[in-house]
């Protein structure tokens, strides 16, 4: 079996394929790289982890009627995360794994994610199963208002493994990843992509009430797999089989190719958890107004007024805090004239990065700041 080495120099960001023992040092980092992968096994890898997901990426259609007529307006994709036997003695049993041999069940009861946009002014739902051709109507739960989510559910005679979902928080640039889904329609159902992580976060700014002024900023994994419309709702996976992403928008432009955002699985995980209860998240505002030390530091990049403000020789990034209102989660807990250095662990180079962090925590969830406060650096945990 055919064994090839695999070296990567950093400097070049280049990946070599070679047949020889060589080690390559990166100059720069004195660090060496030397990596023996067999082609085969990983391929096999990469097609184990699509065998095991693919049946549970599902078409999702979303039905509109027009002159009195129900017809097919779009079609998406959908992840099955949830899965419940009936029995025919009317019971239930949550491990539907435990039911497969069984001639007990009567049917399944299945939960799906799915975006937002995929299922929007619906009037009715399907989902679609490629293999079979088969449509089945399913209801919608529940869909977020500011997050690109909706949780469906359906019934079926057959078995779906669910997906399981992968901690997002511990990928990084550059791990594989391998897209599912139903580009351009249900005619090209578990159409398979491989590529890499580009970025692990990426903040995209959204105005929700139309008014011109962006107020929200989600979170999304940046990618190089290909999606194409159709995939929207659909799995973004490692080569686990596990889930790390919801694949739901990509750049399009002359000048832009492979830039693709997946919501990620850790936020997928907890919104859906209040989702598929038939609620929408609670979430709060932390009430202050500022300006980024950035900003401060290098006025001429930015048009407007920048206030004039003193801050200490080694403060190098940060929000300034010009006033807490008393009505925000921030009364009682920072002051004006407060920097806040990171969120949740995140240091607040951009703004978009607070404010995502802020995003994220619902009711019950604690925000976590380091925030520089007289000559001290001290930390703040807010709760929501």
């Amino acid at each position: 079996m055919k064994k090839i080495r695999l070296a990567v120099i950093l400097l070049l960001s280049a990946l070599l394929l070679a047949g020889c023992d060589s080690i390559f040092n990166n100059e720069i980092h004195n660090k060496s790289y030397h990596a023996e992968i067999n082609i085969t096994e990983f391929e096999e890898l990469v097609q184990a982890a699509i065998e095991k997901v693919a049946p549970a990426v599902v078409g999702v259609s979303n039905y509109q009627r027009t002159f009195g007529s129900s017809r097919l307006v779009s079609t998406g994709s959908g992840v099955v995360y949830s899965c419940r036997a009936k029995m025919k003695d009317g019971s239930f049993v949550n491990d539907c794994a435990q039911t497969i041999d069984s001639d007990d069940v009567d049917q399944y009861e299945y939960k799906v994610i799915t975006n937002r946009h995929v299922i929007e002014n619906a009037d009715t739902i399907k989902i679609y199963f490629g293999e079979t051709d088969r449509r089945v109507n399913a209801e919608l739960i529940e869909y977020d208002d500011k997050v690109d989510l909706a949780v469906l559910s359906f019934n079926y005679a057959g078995y779906i493994q669910p997906l399981e979902f992968a901690d997002s928080e511990a990928i990084k640039a550059g791990s594989f990843a391998i897209a599912i889904g139903n580009p351009a329609g249900h005619e090209y159902y578990d159409s398979c992509t491989f590529g890499i992580i580009s970025h692990p976060k990426r903040y995209f700014a959204d105005d929700l009430d139309g008014d011109g002024i962006s107020e929200w900023d989600n979170e999304y994994i940046q990618h190089d797999v290909a999606i194409n419309p159709g995939n929207s709702g659909g799995a973004l996976i490692n080569l686990e089989g596990k889930l790390i992403g919801i694949n739901t928008l990509k750049l399009l432009s002359e000048d832009i190719d492979n830039m693709g955002f997946a919501i990620p699985s850790n936020v997928v995980r907890d919104i859906v958890s209040i989702l598929e209860t038939g609620r929408k998240p609670t979430r709060f505002t932390l009430g202050v107004q500022g300006i980024s030390v950035s900003m401060i530091l290098h006025p001429e990049d930015y048009a407007g007024e920048i206030p004039d403000v003193d801050l200490p020789e080694d403060i190098e990034y940060g929000f300034y805090i010009d006033k807490v209102e008393t009505t925000g989660k921030a009364n009682g807990y920072l002051l004006k004239n407060d920097i806040i250095l990171e969120a949740n662990g995140r240091k607040l180079i951009y703004i978009h990065v607070l404010r995502g962090e802020i995003n994220k925590t619902l009711a019950g969830d604690t925000l976590v700041l380091k925030v520089y406060r007289n000559g001290e650096i001290i930390t703040v945990n807010i709760v929501f």
